[in-house]
């Protein structure tokens, strides 16, 4: 089970078919990235990479530093710290470090070393108040 459906990744593959930004094998970056759309990676980054949307480290993508963002999914290799609201690690995935998160899911065959940190769910009230909501188990294996 993944947390995306396949009417979303249908629509993260519309997404980048619509303006996503590509970071293609071979290209190597070295900085920050800011971006509210979807960034999909199969190249190098070194850096602290921060989307209001959905950002994928594909196959051959190599990601080391920080990453921030909306969703995140990895089936290639990440090392550093990621803050995402859902992070999914693929079968492919090989990840390093820190990830905070509301929900996780790692597929059979994913490699996982690190710490993990759940961060409370934000539920909006009717009211348009926040309330938190302490989430203890925030992890699926597949």
């Amino acid at each position: 089970m993944a947390v995306f459906s396949k009417n979303d990744r249908k629509k993260s593959t519309e997404s980048i078919a619509k303006g996503a930004t590509i970071i293609a094998v071979g290209t190597k970056i070295k900085g920050d990235i800011v971006l509210s759309s979807s960034l999909h990676i199969d190249g190098e980054i070194e850096g602290i990479i921060h989307s209001d949307n959905l950002i994928t480290i594909g196959p051959k993508g190599q990601v080391r530093g920080e990453i921030i963002a909306k969703n995140l999914v990895i089936n290639g290799v990440f090392s550093g710290a990621a803050e995402s609201h859902a992070v999914e690690i693929l079968s492919k995935g090989n990840v390093k470090g820190k990830l905070t998160y509301s929900e996780l899911i790692i597929e059979k065959g994913a490699a996982f070393d690190g710490e993990t940190s759940v961060r409370p769910v934000v539920i909006e009230e009717s009211n348009g108040s926040e309330v938190s909501e302490d989430k203890t188990l925030g992890v699926s294996l597949v």
